[in-house]
């Protein structure tokens, strides 16, 4: 993960449960103006990638349009 204790207003974190390159983990992934980052935060729980997250952000349930592996995005 780069740099990612600085907020910034154009960036989103999506949460994955099981993606296909890491089955068995939770995934943060930044995008930046929904463009992917090389910013990734790995986890063996959601509770574990919640607390790796940068301060001050704000949790989006997610939506019915979403990824069936996205859990919940913040930005």
């Amino acid at each position: 993960m780069s740099d990612s204790n600085d907020i910034d207003d154009d960036s989103i974190w999506v949460v994955y449960e099981a993606p296909p390159d890491y089955p068995d983990k939770y995934v943060a992934r930044r995008l930046h103006l929904n463009r992917p980052t090389g910013d990734v935060v790995i986890g063996d729980t959601l509770i574990d990638v919640r607390s790796k997250l940068p301060k001050g952000l704000f949790r989006l349930e997610r939506s019915d349009r979403d990824d069936p592996l996205v859990r919940e995005s913040w930005i």
